[in-house]
């Protein structure tokens, strides 16, 4: 209701008859529900009436607007200089109306029609990332990851997939790593060669197309993995040793990550019910949908526990970790990956790398150092072959100065 954020009764009749009147006390309790403040909900009401006033303007009502309107909407805040705060973040106005505007999706069925640049995929690529996700229970993410390879693709050779042949997969995959770093010359090949195996089950090229996708020239087993010592990884934690509710979630987030090696999507996609108490254990939906049970040691359950009872804002989301603030949600990796990466630079630790998976390395060789088989840490990583979790066995300069042979005719070293 508006008059729980404004006193004057003059500010609350001159909210109500503006364009945006009906619709401002249902988006005031909506605010407050998906976890914003008083000063929030006051400064996002200018967002909302900006954007209420520019959309009547030229036009009769709220209730559907053309294609395009956002970047139209963008353009008068832009003119105003009301898009943009002094350090380049978006203004409250432009918050405001993305927040007014979902509401009004939500909760009236208003503003339906989009922007023309956020077009649907073309229905091939809707069709393969489909048919990834039922049958080899590949992850949003990923499927993201390859989407813009794949309609690369179809742009390059056309949309008629019967018309592919080996000469122009293999001429596409090296056109590009000619230019690209290898990482990402990789994840063409594996885009290509599932694409290719989609159109193979469904009929749409001959069989065998798939292997026209050249590898990658790579030493196996060449890189070392890079890894935090012990020492570092507590700072790191230590650094989220405040009763903050952020720092609260992001110490069971870190400990997750760091004692048993988790991946950030992992984290994100953790349940309420994923959580066996009684037993000390809890289930992890990886990669391909392949569950497993590991043990939940005891500091990372009492994280846990500290921030549901403690700090997890009161939703009815069955995720585990939530936003820290509003809106609520559920989080996403790329906040598992930011809350790392803010907990490594306050313990002002150098770090090879600020990503999540630092901490997923540092928990594999850290198991090793204490006697752990590679067997063992390959099941708590959930690898699905031991040449993968062979990589950490590098790591150990004890044990590989065990083993360590003189250089022939030299003295040893």
């Amino acid at each position: 209701m508006l008059t729980t954020y404004f006193k004057l009764r003059a500010t609350v009749a001159a909210y109500r008859a503006g364009p945006a009147g009906a619709y401002l006390d249902q988006f005031t309790t909506w605010l407050a529900k998906r976890g914003y403040g008083s000063d929030a909900v006051r400064h996002l009401l200018h967002g909302a009436t900006e954007f209420a006033t520019w959309a009547q303007a030229p036009r009769s009502g709220l209730p559907v607007l053309p294609s395009g309107y956002w970047r139209d909407f963008c353009e008068h805040l832009a003119k105003r200089k009301r898009l943009r705060g002094a350090r380049g973040q978006h203004s409250i106005y432009w918050r405001g109306a993305q927040q007014f505007v979902e509401f009004l999706r939500a909760q009236h069925g208003i503003v339906a029609v989009e922007a023309p640049e956020q077009t649907a995929p073309p229905e091939l690529v809707v069709a393969f990332e489909r048919w990834m996700a039922v049958q080899r229970g590949v992850k949003s993410s990923s499927l993201e990851t390859y989407r813009p390879h794949v309609l690369d693709l179809l742009a390059t050779l056309g949309d008629q997939p019967g018309h592919f042949s080996a000469t122009s997969l293999h001429a596409f995959i090296l056109a590009y790593a000619k230019h690209s770093g290898r990482a990402a010359a990789r994840t063409r090949v594996k885009a290509t060669r599932m694409f290719c195996r989609f159109l193979i089950a469904t009929g749409q090229c001959p069989p065998g197309l798939d292997a026209a996708a050249p590898d990658i020239a790579e030493w196996r087993l060449a890189s070392l993995p890079r890894y935090l010592p012990s020492d570092d990884i507590e700072r790191v934690l230590a650094a989220c040793n405040s009763a903050r509710p952020i720092d609260m979630r992001d110490k069971a987030i870190l400990l997750l990550l760091a004692r048993l090696g988790l991946r950030a999507s992992e984290v994100a996609d953790l349940k309420l019910d994923d959580i066996d108490w009684p037993h000390g254990t809890f289930t992890v939906i990886g990669k391909s949908r392949h569950e497993a049970k590991l043990p939940l040691p005891q500091d990372v359950g009492d994280a846990i526990l500290s921030y549901l009872k403690r700090a997890r804002p009161q939703v009815s989301s069955s995720h585990v970790f939530i936003t820290a603030v509003a809106p609520w949600q559920p989080i996403t990796r790329n906040v598992v990956r930011h809350a790392t990466a803010s907990a490594i630079r306050r313990a002002g630790v150098e770090s090879p790398s600020r990503g999540s998976h630092i901490l997923r390395h540092s928990a594999a060789t850290a198991l090793l150092r204490q006697g752990a088989s590679l067997q063992v840490i390959g099941e708590i990583l959930r690898h699905r072959s031991i040449d993968t979790t062979a990589l950490y066995a590098k790591v150990d300069i004890g044990l590989l100065r065990q083993v360590v042979r003189p250089w022939p005719g030299e003295t040893s070293c």
